[in-house]
């Protein structure tokens, strides 16, 4: 159990405790910390990612594969099994998804969990490049990151279709037409599969537009698909290690190699 901690008196020098009395605030989280990320001191992310970078992608891949209520709780500067015996100007410990995830997902075909780490540590290589060379496919990835912790629902489905906007939309012209088609393309070869789906997505765009001018007309269905859509088309550029450009798409949409 944490709760926000407010002292009254300003500490004796910089980098010092604040000095006593001390009350916990009415607002507490609960959370267990199971695992620990380590991102090697020698480690050179790719680009302008720096190590934090690194380890909110591979976050967001546990997500995206594994389970969607991982959490990045914490930043530390040392191992958890080490921070007790670390003087408190040397640790840095910094509270990262400490929020309440306002969303409950749940894969939609769970598999072994052994399988899918095993998915994690072979592609996050390309995910980080991904984030690293591709705005667009970034912007997706901190949409999806960041979704479960808006309150606001419509908020997060205006976010997660803006990220889809930007991987499959060449224009702004005929915009719900081409993402369906575009999008449903890119998921399925030709047949029943890829027409389901841009239905799905078609439909699915008037839930995004309605939200997006203030008038909502979605409900946790419709999000609970907005988020396999994306989940679907992130899982796939990461495996290809590429983020299709409209050429491409549009030749998944003729039919030409």
């Amino acid at each position: 159990m944490g709760s926000y901690t407010i002292a009254v008196n300003r500490p004796e020098a910089p980098s010092k405790h604040h000095r006593e009395p001390w009350n916990a605030s009415t607002l507490h989280n609960e959370f267990d910390v199971h695992t620990e990320l380590v991102i090697r001191s020698g480690y050179k992310p790719p680009g302008d990612l720096t190590p934090y970078d690194v380890a909110r992608t591979i976050t967001s891949l546990l997500r995206l594969c594994c389970d969607p209520t991982i959490r990045f709780l914490m930043q530390s500067s040392h191992s958890f099994s080490e921070i007790a015996a670390i003087p408190h100007p040397e640790l840095r410990l910094t509270p990262v998804e400490s929020s309440p995830q306002y969303i409950q997902l749940a894969l939609a075909k769970p598999k072994p969990m052994i399988g899918l780490l095993d998915w994690v540590r072979d592609h996050w290589p390309n995910a980080v490049g991904l984030m690293a060379s591709h705005a667009a496919f970034r912007l997706a990835m901190e949409a999806f990151e960041l979704s479960t912790f808006v309150p606001h629902h419509a908020l997060t489905l205006v976010s997660l279709w803006g990220a889809l906007e930007a991987l499959f939309s060449p224009s702004t012209s005929e915009l719900r037409f081409r993402v369906s088609v575009l999008i449903a393309s890119y998921a399925y070869p030709p047949g029943e599969e890829r027409l389901a789906l841009q239905r799905e997505i078609f439909e699915l765009y008037d839930k995004r537009s309605a939200a997006a001018h203030g008038k909502p007309k979605h409900n946790d269905t419709h999000l609970v698909q907005t988020f396999n859509i994306l989940q679907r088309v992130l899982v796939r550029m990461i495996e290809d290690n590429e983020v299709p450009s409209k050429a491409a798409l549009n030749n998944m949409l003729l039919g030409a190699s």
